[in-house]
């Protein structure tokens, strides 16, 4: 059963109203050719109710359902970071952040590595990947929409992450011991880091090997969060 994710739902008793979502009523309209009650769910933005509705009426950019029953949850607490360099192309990027996204990671970091040939994402840009990741989460009925941002400076963030980076190297290396911090994991683009990216991560980090594979860029993303999520990495 379909999933949709709305910021503007307005309910009064048994029943709720969708405006300003025409995106919403092409897709049940045209796509899955949507009656009055056909039956679908849809959720608030702030995670903790979803609604299995049935559908009473369109409007020209909206439209009507009545709630059959609800569903309440609490917040996610988890949070799960990754800082990834930007791809040099724009479906890659695409694709690492739909399948994170799938998985579930709560925010996605974009910043622009020595060696990245796209030094930053424009608005029209970050508006379809993030159109991405809403209709990753309806597509896998995760409960949360993971926050996606550009990082001009990684200093804000030095103090906030204990930095884990996936790199060549043949062993784990770890400068210094900042155990007590939540891990940032680090994917660095295709042609490796260089010595100043390096020199913007923290006096401290740890060093992850990639064994003797040399992944693609959106294979380490996605093949190593897969892992890390079912605690294969720790």
């Amino acid at each position: 059963m379909q999933l949709f994710i709305c910021s503007n739902l307005k309910i009064t008793g048994k029943e709720v109203m969708v405006d300003n979502a025409t995106e919403i009523v092409n897709q049940l309209r045209k796509v899955l050719r949507a009656k009055p009650w056909y039956k679908f769910f849809l959720q608030d933005y702030a995670w903790e109710k979803r609604y299995n509705v049935e559908l009473l009426s369109f409007s020209k950019d909206g439209f009507s359902a009545v709630i059959h029953w609800k569903e309440q949850h609490q917040a996610i607490n988890n949070q799960f970071w990754m800082l990834i360099a930007i791809p040099n192309k724009q479906e890659k990027l695409e694709l690492i952040v739909q399948k994170l996204t799938e998985i579930w990671i709560s925010n996605i970091y974009l910043w622009s590595a020595e060696r990245s040939q796209v030094n930053d994402i424009n608005e029209n840009k970050l508006v379809r990947l993030n159109r991405i990741i809403r209709e990753a989460v309806e597509q896998s009925w995760w409960r949360g929409l993971p926050k996606l941002e550009v990082i001009k400076d990684l200093k804000m963030l030095h103090n906030q992450r204990k930095f884990v980076i996936f790199d060549i190297e043949n062993s784990d290396y770890d400068k210094l011991d900042r155990s007590e911090l939540p891990v940032l994991w680090v994917i660095w683009p295709e042609w490796w880091l260089t010595q100043n990216d390096y020199n913007k991560f923290p006096n401290w980090y740890v060093i992850k090997s990639l064994w003797d594979s040399v992944l693609r860029m959106e294979t380490a993303a996605i093949v190593w969060w897969w892992l890390i999520k079912n605690n294969k990495i720790g």
